[in-house]
């Protein structure tokens, strides 16, 4: 019994490993896009200015990004300001992003 304990301790430390090492390393264009757009105003996020489409000038210009395990934040500079956008899953590991300024 004590084996098993071990061996699902392990593999659960694999899992989680996995799980954030995904988070980090895998492809982001659609969080990239998602916050882009959260910076332009266009999701209707509380505080954000009205909303601006792309064809009405709106040019995000991403200018920091930090990706950790649990989520991922960026910066960007509009014509008009610098805003904080973060991004984060549904759940800890899994789900849909969601993004909102910060």
């Amino acid at each position: 019994m004590k084996r098993f304990g071990q061996l699902a301790l392990f593999a659960l430390c694999v899992a989680f490993s996995v799980s954030a090492l995904y988070n980090v390393v895998s492809d982001n264009a659609d969080v990239e896009r998602r916050a882009a757009l959260v910076a332009c105003g266009e999701d209707g996020a509380a505080g954000a200015p009205e909303p601006r489409r792309a064809s009405e000038g709106c040019r995000a210009q991403m200018t920091r990004l930090e990706r950790t395990p649990f989520g991922q934040t960026f910066e960007f500079t509009t014509a008009k300001r610098v805003v904080d956008v973060r991004c984060e899953r549904a759940l800890v590991f899994a789900g849909e992003y969601s993004c909102k300024l910060r």
